[in-house]
């Protein structure tokens, strides 16, 4: 019998550790997604408001120190372009930020857990 309970026991502590693998793979693939998509969402939604209104000033601005209107979008539109490249340059730093933020949020509970466990093992 006691054979039998060792071999059980093996088995389960296999078992557990192949599916916490799997729940971290699995973890890692949903938090790049997700990452990138946060990263999208917010460039889409809070810099728009911001680059529009800052392209309108920019134009005027232009307009008034003695440039013409045409002249005025067009530097205003390379401005953004250089700052679009800024951007995609920076993406791969801003994409490990998010990662990072939800792989800590997905594995909390998990932390939690397995405190708990070591706990229960000292005791």
């Amino acid at each position: 019998m006691n054979i039998i309970g060792q071999i059980k026991d093996q088995v389960a502590a296999y078992a557990d550790v192949y599916v916490k693998l799997f729940k971290l793979n699995f973890i890692q693939r949903t938090s790049g997604l997700l990452s990138y998509l946060m990263f999208a969402m917010i460039g889409l939604f809070i810099l728009l408001g911001i680059f529009l209104f800052l392209g309108f000033g920019l134009i005027e601005l232009f307009a008034t120190l003695g440039l013409s209107r045409l002249a005025s979008i067009f530097i205003v539109v390379g401005i953004y372009v250089l700052m679009l490249v800024l951007l995609m340059a920076c993406r791969k730093q801003v994409m490990r930020f998010f990662a990072g933020g939800l792989i800590s949020v997905l594995t909390e509970g998990d932390e939690e857990k397995e405190e708990d466990d070591n706990e229960e093992e000292g005791d």
